[in-house]
């Protein structure tokens, strides 16, 4: 099989389509013919060596770190899905990713994709799905009648956060450019903030719940948009810079542990139409590299999938 791999930390040139055996299925594991793949700021900060403290690589590493495909084989113990059946999930940070023809993903980490939910549109909510999700419905409890900022609400887990926490009935505010105003309200933002133009704290303030994907200085300005009592939600941000806070207030690193369960429910949603995926653009398999490096640029609008042809036993 074909998989995009790194033999050192560096940029997207450090990235080599490579023939490799295919892998075979451990205890609890599955092996996936992957279809689509997303890229995630975790794999490019990965690839950078940024993570080299916690998530130490042993290259050769093959990137990527969710994907929808067919299940191709099954691990000793793995009795819930079938071969054939259409799964998406998230692969181990600690063993190779999903930016390849084959992956292996825990079966406790993957959930079969329902009918009428494609393979680019499952591949995209995965990550970004677990972490909008886990922050606002399960460490937030949002619910009817808080009042919500989401920062970068154009992005993979922004626009996906705006549209959780209008259904779980909040006012979703939203920072965004100008250009992608029109974007969030679509989602269902109620309004949009201009961060280029505008004061979000003077904006904003006063909100229930902070959704910071951002860090910096953005994390240390957000305590002011919180009524006392409020609680900001961090999801692997930038270093966050020294400086005064408040006692009255919660701030809280949500932990993105993927699960079957809430895999399904995200799924779930997304095929009743309650969540609408955001596949801002597709790569072809062999442009790999170009989508890692849309991503590390910033400022991309949904999610970048990586798409994958009909990959053979090689």
């Amino acid at each position: 099989m074909r998989a995009w791999r790194i033999r050192a930390y560096g940029g997207p040139e450090v990235m080599a389509l490579e023939e490799t055996p295919v892998p075979r299925p451990g205890p609890g594991q599955l092996l996936v013919r992957v279809r689509a793949a997303s890229v995630n700021p975790i794999d490019w900060k990965m690839r950078r060596g940024l993570l080299a403290g916690v998530l130490p690589l042993a290259f050769p590493r093959t990137l990527g770190r969710d994907c929808a495909g067919e299940v191709a084989a099954l691990g000793e113990g793995v009795t819930e899905f079938a071969p054939g059946t259409m799964v998406a999930g998230v692969a181990d940070p600690r063993t190779d990713g999903t930016h390849a023809e084959f992956a292996l993903l825990p079966a406790a980490q993957a959930a079969p994709v329902p009918a009428g939910l494609d393979p680019i549109a499952a591949a995209s909510l995965c990550v970004a799905g677990l972490s909008a999700y886990i922050a606002l419905a399960e460490v937030a409890q949002v619910g009817a009648g808080q009042r919500v900022l989401v920062h970068a609400g154009a992005g993979g887990v922004g626009s996906l956060a705006i549209q959780i926490g209008r259904h779980l009935g909040a006012e979703v505010l939203a920072t965004a450019s100008a250009a992608n105003r029109e974007y969030c309200i679509g989602l269902g933002a109620a309004r949009v903030i201009d961060y280029r133009r505008e004061d979000f704290v003077a904006a904003a303030a006063p909100c229930d719940v902070v959704l910071d994907t951002l860090g910096g200085e953005t994390h240390v300005r957000s305590l002011q948009v919180l009524r006392p009592g409020g609680l900001l939600v961090a999801l692997n941000t930038a270093p966050i810079p020294a400086g005064p806070r408040r006692e009255d207030v919660r701030v809280v690193m949500a932990q993105v542990q993927p699960t079957r369960a809430r895999l399904a429910r995200i799924f779930q949603w997304a095929a009743a139409g309650v969540l609408r995926a955001q596949v801002g653009r597709t790569f072809a398999f062999e442009d790999a590299p170009q989508a890692h490096g849309a991503s590390e640029a910033g400022h991309a609008r949904g999610k970048l999938v990586i798409t994958v042809p009909g990959a053979g036993w090689r």
